[in-house]
């Protein structure tokens, strides 16, 4: 009957492969950087930019000259018959040009810079967001390797104690029913290495789809995670994040294209001028010259008003826009430093006490258990509890990692440029 057991519990343990080459190591720096030069949302936010930055001298530009020509004719219809015989026949070429009232010129360039200067925010927090995107799934990929390794390193030691149970039921020390329970957390490590692997295919497509690559290729193993500097008191953040997030930096700029907005419904109450020159060919007789131009006449209660007071609700809204964005960034950056500041917290808790006590718990119950003093469901627990403890200790290193990411949306050092 031993013999039996024995054989289907070697079955029920999952067989050993060969060792595979070793999966090329990723780095983070890399990976964002290719992300900043492929991912189209930051393809499309350059894009953009560089249209809002080309309206600015268009705004400030004097509109198009006119040229006008023509040909008048007394007494006969056919063109050019009677130039030069009447003194009402002439052909004329003409050129005008019309001036904005003062200051509208100006105005117009700032509402355009304003908006140039905005995009570039804009621009700047999609390549914050799309660098924290990528170490999100960095991280988490990162953790999922480790936890895999933490998973085959459990089944080793779980071959262990299925020895040992096996042993003590040759000599009749042991149930029939330990090495049940053993088969049945054999068959639990492969459902945890089953949707670990399923976690690691998505997570490296998650950042083939952020880099925009078409291969469908493994992308390598992350470098391990170096804990990075402790984020500073929470007081200096939220100062900082109002002075540096882009987010918020990209909605005060609207805001404040908004007032120059008002200022430019003001000034369009004011007259356009244009002025004009026309040479008049009479052939034999004397050339004649006219000057002129025109004034608009602005109806202040029509379409100015109208425009005024888009502008002014305009405004309003930019400034409760901007409000917004400054409570959002806030609340980001205390979130992030939260989460952060826990994680902190619990790895020292795992470092100093949890891993150490459940190893050791382990240690004793695999002792005890030898000697008949515990049941195998309590070494079963120890086996599994130290297991779950170094899997939350992985999720706590990414969960500490990718809150910083996503504080240095808003506070932090901008990602390099794309090709530094």
């Amino acid at each position: 009957m031993c013999g039996v057991v024995s054989l289907l519990l070697l079955m029920a343990l999952p067989p050993e492969a060969p060792a595979p080459e070793p999966p090329r190591e990723l780095s983070l720096p890399e990976l964002v950087r290719e992300a900043l030069e492929h991912n189209p949302e930051v393809l499309v936010a350059a894009r953009a930019l560089e249209a809002k930055r080309a309206r600015v001298p268009q705004a400030a530009a004097l509109p198009d000259p006119m040229l006008t020509y023509g040909v008048v004719n007394e007494g006969r219809p056919v063109p050019f018959q009677t130039i030069g015989e009447s003194d009402f026949s002439e052909a004329y070429l003409g050129l005008s040009q019309e001036i904005p009232f003062p200051g509208k010129r100006g105005l117009r360039r700032e509402v355009a810079q304003q908006e140039a200067e905005a995009a570039v925010s804009a621009y700047e927090a999609v390549r914050r967001r799309v660098a924290a995107d990528v170490a999100d799934a960095y991280y988490d990929l990162s953790v999922t390797y480790a936890s895999l390794d933490s998973v085959e390193e459990g089944a080793r030691l779980l071959e262990q104690l299925v020895k040992v149970a096996n042993t003590r039921l040759s000599v009749g020390q042991a149930s029939q029913q330990d090495v049940l329970d053993a088969e049945l957390e054999v068959s639990r490590v492969e459902e945890r290495r089953s949707q670990l692997g399923e976690r690691r295919s998505i997570l490296e497509a998650r950042i083939a789809r952020l880099l925009c690559r078409a291969g469908s290729e493994p992308l390598g193993r992350p470098s391990p995670l170096t804990p990075g500097p402790a984020p500073g008191p929470l007081s200096d953040l939220l100062r900082r994040a109002e002075e540096e997030s882009p987010t918020l930096r990209e909605k005060l700029r609207l805001a404040a294209q908004g007032e120059r907005l008002v200022d430019l419904a003001n000034r369009e109450r004011r007259p356009d001028f244009s002025v004009s020159f026309t040479y008049h060919n009479r052939r034999s007789l004397d050339p004649m010259y006219s000057f002129g131009g025109t004034v608009t006449l602005p109806n202040l209660h029509g379409r100015q008003k109208d425009a005024l007071q888009e502008a002014v609700a305009g405004l309003g809204g930019a400034r409760g826009a901007a409000d917004q964005a400054r409570a959002e960034v806030r609340f980001a950056v205390t979130e992030a430093f939260q989460m952060a500041s826990t994680a902190d917290r619990l790895l020292r808790l795992y470092d100093d006490g949890i891993l150490k006590q459940a190893r050791l718990s382990l240690d004793s119950a695999m002792a005890q258990y030898r000697v008949g003093k515990v049941e195998f469901t309590t070494l079963m627990a120890s086996w599994r509890r130290l297991l779950d403890y170094e899997l939350s200790y992985q999720e706590q290193q990414a969960a500490r990692e990718k809150a910083l990411s996503r504080l240095a949306v808003h506070v932090g050092p901008t990602p390099a440029p794309a090709g530094h």
